[in-house]
């Protein structure tokens, strides 16, 4: 058999062919046998995101400013950053002044303005000038010696800001490290149009908030809008009536109406006083404080108005509070009615009061498969716990008992709520008789219009 000749370029192509494919098998040879440890194309996509975040931490700890770097700022008396609680006018200019003092030389000054509750394209408002070409330790924010050839005073243009509350940064950094806050600031911008709560702004609840406060001067405030949903109260109002206790979790500060504060603390008192255990299918949290039950603060006075943007929320009067949000159950749908009442109705059992080494506790038992707090509570039961051994004696309404949804995380004072803890077909009420605390001694508050409850419910 005679075989056909090969021409010189065909004879060069095997050939090419032919090195490509032992290439191939020996990359494929020292892939196989090369040690795990250095087969960093062979790891799951999780490690290799590990791998970048031990990196980004050493790099964090290489930028952390010198044990000595001593970085401050003094203002200026005749152009100072506003005041906390300064009224601005909108459209107004102001001018800030002042001077960044740093033992380092400095790499940047910057000054960040944030709107609460404002989410426009210009927060947060950020100006800053850099030192890249320039050395020096000392900068007046009037002076021009920068990169950019300006000073920041001249940057921050207070005439952009819009209606709300605003926060103002000041910060600094020297060369290689992180930004340091050196002062802040908190003010108002507002302009010259006002309107006014109504009672046609509640759907069905102005009767009960009228009786919780007493007068109409008290809660009925004029307002701007900021953003969506949002308002600013009347600094004025707001310096009369809102005011900051301290909260839970340990350290948090809750801002609310001078008129809910006796109920807040009844509600700590009852809730510091109180301990609980829950045990069966999740496990057992052991004898624990109820107050340990809040692990999330949500918030309390918030100027807003709920999504129609007519009716009114009672967070604006600093009346309501939210807790333990981000769990599912609490979440604000009508769903959430069933997944609780299920939860407690047919799988938490109480056992009535229990003594351990002299504690007395309030003993339940769980036999559902619902996911723990971080307390080991079924979070299905959480908020239930919170509202029957502290709001609800307090004389706080819960509103997983609204008609229309069930929204867990809220217990609020002054609104109408359709059902109550005591109803015989929908309420969660399992215990009828306390152990005994400081609260239920002590006098009934005063200076609030309506008084809570001396007395267990």
């Amino acid at each position: 058999m005679k075989f056909p000749e090969w021409s010189k370029k065909q004879t060069i192509l095997i050939g090419v062919l032919a090195g490509v494919l032992v290439c191939a098998v020996m990359l494929l040879v020292a892939i196989a046998t090369r040690p795990a440890e250095t087969a960093l194309l062979d790891e799951p996509e999780d490690e290799s995101i590990e791998l970048v975040e031990e990196r980004a931490v050493t790099l964090v700890e290489e930028s952390t400013p010198p044990p000595d770097l001593s970085l401050i700022f003094r203002a200026d008396s005749a152009n100072p950053l506003p005041e906390d609680g300064a009224v601005l006018s909108l459209g107004e200019a102001y001018t800030i002044g002042g001077t960044v003092y740093s033992n380092y030389p400095l790499d940047t000054v910057t000054v960040t303005i944030s709107c609460s509750h404002n989410s426009k394209k210009l927060y947060p408002y950020k100006k800053a000038v850099h030192f890249k070409r320039v050395s020096t330790g000392v900068y007046s924010l009037s002076e021009a010696a920068t990169d950019e050839g300006v000073s920041l005073a001249s940057l921050v243009d207070f005439s952009e800001l819009l209606v709300g509350v605003h926060t103002l940064k000041l910060s600094a950094s020297v060369k290689g490290t992180r930004s340091v806050e050196l002062a802040r600031c908190s003010f108002y911008v507002l302009g010259d149009e006002w309107e006014t709560i109504t009672k046609s702004n509640f759907p069905d609840s102005y009767p009960e908030a009228l009786k919780f406060f007493g007068s109409n001067e008290r809660f009925l405030y004029r307002y701007q809008w900021v953003n969506g949903r949002y308002i600013v109260a009347d600094p004025e109002w707001e310096k009369t009536y809102i005011t900051e206790i301290q909260g839970y979790p340990e350290g948090m500060q809750w801002l609310m109406h001078v008129d809910a504060v006796p109920y807040f603390e009844r509600a700590f008192d009852y809730l510091e006083t109180s301990y609980v255990r829950v045990h069966g299918t999740n496990g057992d949290t052991g004898v624990i404080k109820a107050i340990s039950l809040i692990t999330e603060y949500n918030g309390c006075y918030v100027s807003r108005f709920t999504s129609s943007l007519k009716s009114i929320s009672h967070h604006t009067f600093g009346t309501a509070v939210d807790l333990n949000a981000s769990m599912e159950p609490n979440k604000n749908n009508d769903a959430n009615h069933a997944v609780i009442d299920d939860d407690v109705k047919g799988h938490l059992v109480y056992n009535g009061i229990l003594d351990e080494n002299g504690v007395k506790y309030y003993d339940f038992t769980y036999d559902g498969a619902y996911p723990n707090d971080p307390n080991g509570v079924p979070q299905t039961c959480v908020n239930y716990l919170l509202y029957e051994f502290g709001f609800f004696r307090a004389g706080f309404d819960w509103a997983h008992y609204y008609k229309s949804t069930s929204d867990a995380m809220h217990f609020c004072l002054s609104e109408y709520v359709t059902h109550k803890h005591d109803d015989k077909k929908y309420g969660l009420r399992k215990v009828y008789e306390y152990i005994g605390s400081a609260a239920e001694s002590s006098p009934s508050p005063e200076g609030s219009p309506s008084a809570p409850p001396s007395l267990n419910p």
